[in-house]
């Protein structure tokens, strides 16, 4: 894989299917809002200081503190696994995992208390369309979050999440961005008529101790026709978190066919699960974790918007 900075933005499945010497049919753009005619500087100004105001997201820390607690007492592996789903989705109160956490001695107790929250994320729902030259910009409510994934997998396990302010996501600079995606959304898919946007935008904290992490999964899909993988707004005091934009072939075997450093103000929109049966390219993405780039001044965090895209046909009747 070549250096993916040897490229001027934007990039496209066009420069990534030269470079692997094969057609890349599903749509890449990696690209920045100025490209958008979005002032860049303006907007990474008015929304970088949002993501300090965002809700911690508990989901991830409930799923690995059960995972501690099955391979600290294996022979409680299936009642501890049973417990994991209930949990995880809050149908549950942890306090019931007490009979483990009280038995854990003085080592396990301090990694067990280690884990906590490094990520805080809010969301927000839209309905776009544009009607001649007419702008419809809905907002929705965001009842819970599910991705469609397999049922096996903890993603696709209702998620609650805090809806964002309308100060974050109810304003012209939202609009423009919101407007910039269905303009790409419309070029790769002309006979849509609208599209409904699942906003997040999420911060990821590194520390001396555990590097950031926004995929603790791995390679996978969201479940959407489209997204914006990352909008990055700030990158403070760290170093890595590399995007991966990856192929899964028909043999199941995955090849990472492009990787790229997103700096604030830059951005990825692909195809995800639902639209390899359209443009026949099975596209997968990753972010690699990050670390401090200097320790000695504290916690580092890497601030993004992401989207999931879904196409809408015939949106007056929904």
């Amino acid at each position: 894989m070549s250096d993916s900075h040897s490229f001027s933005l934007p990039i496209s499945e066009k420069e990534i299917s030269g470079l692997v010497g094969r057609d890349i049919g599903s749509p890449v753009r990696i690209s920045n809002l100025d490209c958008l005619g979005i002032d860049q500087a303006a907007f990474i100004e008015t929304f970088s200081c949002f993501f300090e105001e965002l809700p911690w997201d508990e989901y991830d820390t409930r799923r690995l503190r059960i995972e501690f607690l099955k391979i600290a007492f294996p022979q409680d592996w299936d009642r501890l696994d049973a417990l994991l789903k209930p949990i995880y989705v809050g149908e549950l109160d942890d306090n019931i995992l007490w009979e483990w956490e009280s038995q854990l001695n003085y080592n396990q107790q301090v990694a067990y208390d280690s884990i906590q929250p490094w990520r805080r994320r809010s969301v927000s729902q839209f309905l776009i369309r544009k009607v001649d030259e007419t702008w419809e910009i809905t907002r929705e409510p965001v009842e819970q979050f599910v991705q469609g994934v397999d049922e096996d997998d903890y993603r696709s396990w209702p998620r609650v999440f805090a809806e964002a302010p309308a100060e974050h996501v109810e304003n012209d600079m939202f609009s423009d961005w919101l407007k910039g995606i269905y303009g790409i959304t419309k070029e790769v898919r002309p006979e849509m008529d609208a599209i409904r946007v699942v906003s997040h935008f999420m911060s990821v904290k590194a520390t001396m101790l555990a590097p950031g992490d926004n995929s603790p999964e791995g390679a996978h899909e969201d479940g959407a026709d489209y997204i914006v993988s990352a909008l990055v707004i700030n990158r403070k005091n760290v170093t890595g978190g590399e995007s991966q934009i990856i192929e899964k072939r028909e043999d199941g075997t995955k090849e990472n066919i492009f990787a790229y450093t997103l700096m604030p103000g830059e951005f990825i929109f692909q195809g995800d699960s639902k639209d390899e049966v359209v443009h026949g390219t099975d596209l997968w993405h990753h972010v690699t974790p990050f670390k401090l780039d200097m320790p000695k001044l504290g916690e580092g965090w890497r601030d993004i918007i992401g989207l999931d895209i879904n196409i809408v046909q015939n949106p007056q009747n929904i």
